[in-house]
């Protein structure tokens, strides 16, 4: 009695209810080593699924696009992305208060100028590192 387990009076229960909008029918073979597999049983546990049906669920929304499999230091790339994405944007600001000092005839110190053309370095640096690692297929 596959798929079936014993309920607390012994009688056969499903383990889940079958799919009657879509059932799966088609089959594909996926082998796993122990680690892999354990992973996989952890993260299917978690969301209360078998395994079989977790992987197929997480293989469908990759292949539709729903989701984009991302490697575990994303987040942490996406963060200095946004980070001189902000960076560049309180630029854009410094560089608009100064025009607006010239434009009504008035000086600018040295070193405010400096310190807004210091900004533009690291931020353009700190794009161009991560433009790099996304051409190098390290992000």
């Amino acid at each position: 009695m596959e798929g079936w387990i014993l309920g607390t009076d012994n009688t056969p229960k499903r383990r889940r209810p079958r799919r009657e909008d879509a059932p799966r029918r088609e089959r594909v073979n996926a082998r796993f080593n122990e680690l892999e597999y354990a992973t996989l049983m952890t993260a299917a546990a978690a969301v209360g699924m078998s395994v079989t049906a977790y992987v197929a669920t997480a293989a469908v929304a990759v292949a539709r696009e729903e989701v984009s499999p991302a490697p575990v230091d994303f987040k942490e790339r996406m963060r200095t992305l946004s980070d001189a994405r902000i960076a560049v944007n309180r630029i854009g600001t410094n560089l608009n208060q100064i025009a607006a000092v010239l434009n009504s005839e008035g000086e600018e110190t040295p070193e405010r100028l400096a310190a807004v053309l210091e900004r533009v370095e690291r931020a353009v640096r700190s794009l161009d590192e991560a433009t790099i690692a996304v051409m190098e297929g390290r992000a």
